[in-house]
């Protein structure tokens, strides 16, 4: 093995090191990975109001519009959307 490819083999093991380091510390902390989409109930908790107030946001849309599409029968909510909305509205709030 070369020099050079010791000195790599030295840097990735240090990097996976640091990686679960890294991942044991925001488990820790509690950190969990974000879905991409949300159900009503679970926009409901994050914006700490009831299932029929989300629900209610969710029908006038177009009008104040809260980020949420239907699926068949089920409404989605992408977290994304749900958090850029949420600063949208606190910036209204501030302005």
């Amino acid at each position: 093995m070369s020099f050079e490819e010791t000195i790599r083999q030295i840097v990735r093991e240090e990097n996976e090191k640091h990686l679960k380091d890294i991942a044991l510390l925001l488990e820790k902390h509690g950190y969990n990975e974000v879905p991409r989409f949300l159900t009503v109930p679970e926009a409901a908790k994050i914006l700490r109001i009831g299932r029929t107030a989300t629900y209610e946001l969710c029908q006038q849309a177009e009008v104040n519009g809260f980020p949420c599409f239907r699926e068949g029968n089920k409404i989605r909510i992408p977290y994304t959307a749900l958090m850029n909305w949420i600063d949208q509205q606190a910036n209204q709030l501030i302005s």
